[in-house]
């Protein structure tokens, strides 16, 4: 009995000394999280529910980071919650709602798609056991992507469509044959260029407005182009060090529109400045590249396809949502995690990041 408690008491110190950079900036991103939401105002109930979905995904990072297998989750299984969610999809679709209110969490369905299909197409992939996909494959994946976005698009474009790119992008690096990868940029490029003459005229005014206020912010700085104004003035305005907590003018005024979700990352630099910029950056890539070095030195291709996958839903999240902060890119719906206000957007990253934990997990403790 105390020989078990010994050996259980080791892996404990063993497991806190594996872990025990990424857990100090998993701990240092949730602090930025919470002083963020503190900063924006005194509704503390941002902070209260911000502080308990990271709560909720601590509690999902020591269940399936530490506690489960990522090896023993079955195709079978994966494709079941893939079709129970499409069909929770679908209802959103029907009642045009993008979040079902469950009375004491609002869940935006379209979140958990991210960490599903990321495990769905590496499940697929390593079944096939070849070097290249084969069309039929491919195909096959391109369906499986193509299904969730038809339900989102509608209620919410932009996201569906950075999310299809996301994944496609994700396919390309699990390998297609030279012939296979070309004619689908040509049929890629001949599609966009029969189709953006159509897509513009369906689009809605609003979604036409970002594109404008994108390309002409100084024309339409009072309709279309307001929020990416105010979003680079409160970035400008933070200079090197930041106009200090709970300062910002900008954030204190409420020029900022979506300021806790959206444009949060403008909060931030205009609290911080650049140095605080730097932290949470440093950060954050921190966690990226980790998930690399663990796709890079995993023992089985399910585990290295998986923390590819993570690696890049990280890093495309936050180039999303940083460069439409900033003006490099249109405004969109994409949420930054760590710094953007959300429960599921919360809770579909620490997923992620508890199945990089369980693959650096039982990389380390069954070799």
């Amino acid at each position: 009995m105390k020989l078990c408690i010994t050996m259980e008491k080791d892996k404990i110190k063993l497991i806190f000394k594996t872990f025990k950079l990424p857990f100090i900036v998993l701990f240092f991103l949730i602090l930025i999280s919470e002083l963020n939401q503190l900063g924006m105002g005194e509704e503390y109930l941002y902070l209260w529910k911000n502080l308990a979905s990271h709560i909720l995904g601590i509690g999902i990072l020591v269940f399936l980071g530490f506690l489960g297998d990522y090896r023993k989750i079955t195709l079978k299984i994966v494709f079941s919650i893939y079709i129970f969610l499409n069909f929770i999809l679908l209802i959103c679709l029907l009642f045009q709602k993008r979040w079902l209110n469950l009375g004491f969490f609002n869940l935006q369905p379209s979140e958990f798609i991210k960490p599903l299909l990321i495990f769905l197409i590496s499940l697929i992939v390593v079944k096939e056991a070849s070097i290249y996909l084969s069309l039929k494959t491919l195909l096959k994946l391109m369906g499986l992507i193509l299904v969730p976005l038809i339900f989102i698009a509608p209620l919410d474009l932009d996201y569906a469509f950075i999310m299809g790119g996301m994944f496609v992008f994700f396919v390309l690096f699990l390998g297609i044959p030279k012939r296979v990868l070309l004619i689908l940029i040509l049929i890629g490029a001949l599609v966009s260029i029969l189709m953006v003459p159509l897509g513009w005229s369906k689009l809605k005014p609003h979604q036409k407005g970002r594109i404008l206020g994108y390309l002409y912010p100084e024309k339409y700085s009072q309709t279309w182009g307001y929020q990416l104004n105010q979003s680079l003035i409160a970035v400008g305005s933070g200079g090197i060090i930041g106009q200090g907590f709970k300062k910002g003018w900008s954030t204190k005024l409420h020029y900022l529109p979506a300021k806790r979700t959206d444009l949060a990352f403008a909060v931030w630099s205009e609290t911080w400045g650049l140095i605080g910029v730097s932290v949470f950056l440093f950060l954050y890539g921190f966690l990226v590249y980790y998930a690399i070095l663990v796709s890079e030195t995993a023992k089985d291709l399910l585990g290295k396809y998986l923390s590819l996958g993570i690696a890049l839903i990280l890093f495309w999240q936050a180039f999303f949502n940083i460069g439409g902060v900033i003006g490099l890119l249109p405004m969109t719906s994409i949420p930054l995690p760590f710094i953007s206000y959300g429960g599921s957007i919360t809770v579909s990253t620490y997923i992620l990041i508890s199945l990089l934990f369980n693959i650096a997990f039982k990389r380390t403790f069954f070799k």
